[in-house]
């Protein structure tokens, strides 16, 4: 299995790791080591100053880390956070990149991403569609999405901000995901109802209904982990916390979160923290599902039907 295609993409074009800066990757043992080190091996090559940290895996995506962790992760120029728990909504996170310094996050991230998957893409055209979607869609306030498999769901959006994770992070305390490739932001507070049917949730399960009223998951049908999770953390695990886009032209709907989301033509939303989009739901909790083949109206405009772009 060859790697670094992947990894010299993530290094490079995507974080433009320079021969003075200090690199720290972050991962647990739960992810295969080969990951790791690949992004390593890619990051020596420019710079020595490349550390590996292997920390204990958290029981759930959002989980903070430790205090000794959470100062460790303000002191690189680039980090990136390859673990089997996001720490992308995470207060150690947003006061890293508060610090200047650049992430990318890359929970669950699979083997094959690396191969031919979404972090092979051309990023340049990450960001174009990036660019499209985010121009289509910035100054829209009513949302529609529906679905063949049952969703129909109604927003607002316009109050928090909206986001192009475009794969290009360059500037001090630049942000994303890698693969990276879409364009959300959070509901309006109290402004989201309907059905929502996903397709993938992750560890959560295939098909799962969410009935949603004023900004909250007041039913979970399909799914008894994703229930029990909900009941055990509150209330604000149940806020509708994302609306995302897909625009990674390369990536593929293969099971796993991080990769199935950035898929172009897919959407998805979460439930549980929006504090990265200036929310105030700092939850220790992030789950997301993605609706393959969605439907979405901005101001009435149609701006994806049955997963094919139509701007």
């Amino acid at each position: 299995m060859n790697l670094s295609v992947g990894a010299n993409i993530a290094v490079k074009q995507c974080m433009n790791i320079q021969p003075d800066e200090s690199v720290l990757i972050i991962t647990d043992k739960k992810i295969p080591r080969e990951i790791p080190k690949a992004l390593f091996e890619a990051s020596k090559k420019i710079t020595k100053s490349t550390v590996i940290k292997q920390i204990q895996p958290s029981e759930r995506d959002g989980q903070e880390p430790s205090e000794e962790m959470a100062s460790l992760m303000k002191t690189p120029d680039v980090l990136l956070l390859v673990t089997s728990r996001s720490l992308s909504h995470t207060k150690a996170r947003r006061e890293a990149s508060k610090k200047g310094v650049r992430i990318a996050s890359m929970p669950k991230i699979p083997i094959s991403t690396f191969i031919n998957g979404g972090l092979t893409a051309d990023y340049k055209k990450v960001k174009e569609n990036c660019n499209s979607m985010f121009d289509a869609i910035k100054d829209k306030t009513d949302i529609q999405l529906t679905s063949i498999n049952g969703t129909n769901v109604t927003m607002k959006i316009g109050r928090y901000r909206l986001n192009k994770d475009d794969g290009i992070y360059h500037k001090p305390g630049a942000f994303g995901n890698l693969p990276a490739g879409e364009v959300d932001t959070a509901p309006d507070k109290w402004s989201t109802n309907g059905i929502l049917v996903v397709d993938n949730m992750g560890e959560y399960g295939k098909n799962i209904k969410i009935t949603i009223k004023n900004g909250y998951a007041i039913k979970v049908e399909g799914s008894e982990k994703l229930k029990s999770t909900v009941i055990n953390l509150g209330k604000d695990s149940r806020v509708v916390a994302e609306l995302g886009i897909g625009t990674n032209p390369k990536a593929k709907v293969i099971g796993n979160i991080l990769e199935d989301e950035k898929v172009f033509g897919t959407v998805h939303m979460a439930l549980g923290n929006n504090a990265s989009y200036g929310g105030d739901c700092d939850v220790g909790f992030h789950a997301d599902g993605i609706v393959v083949r969605p439907t979405l109206k901005a101001d009435g405009k149609m701006l994806i039907r049955h997963g094919e772009w139509l701007i």
